[in-house]
């Protein structure tokens, strides 16, 4: 683990390395806690999961992988590991720098 990227309501994100690999890409891994106790929750989950694996765009994350539970008895969190993003949409916007083309 790198660092702590962020937490919220659904669980937190954390940027991480793979030291097993030669190249030691980093990614983040979001952690959605309890995410079947309430089925709103399921259901925005789904649909982020599903959104994130259909969109094929430089600008949207994708899915790297999903880690699957040892015991699918005790499947509470989940595990999405991502791309590794230097910031984020709501940083940029938060910032004093103006928008650039690029940005938009």
């Amino acid at each position: 683990m790198i660092n702590l990227i962020g937490s919220g309501a659904y669980g937190v994100v954390c940027a991480v390395q793979n030291k097993l690999s030669d190249a030691k890409e980093k990614y983040a891994i979001k952690k959605i806690e309890k995410a079947f106790e309430h089925k709103v929750f399921a259901q925005r989950t789904l649909r982020e999961l599903k959104i994130m694996r259909l969109l094929n765009h430089e600008n949207v994350l994708s899915i790297c992988n999903i880690l699957l539970p040892e015991n699918r008895t005790e499947y509470a969190d989940i595990y999405v590991i991502t791309e590794l993003m230097e910031t984020d949409l709501a940083q940029i916007i938060k910032s004093p720098q103006p928008l650039s083309e690029e940005h938009i």
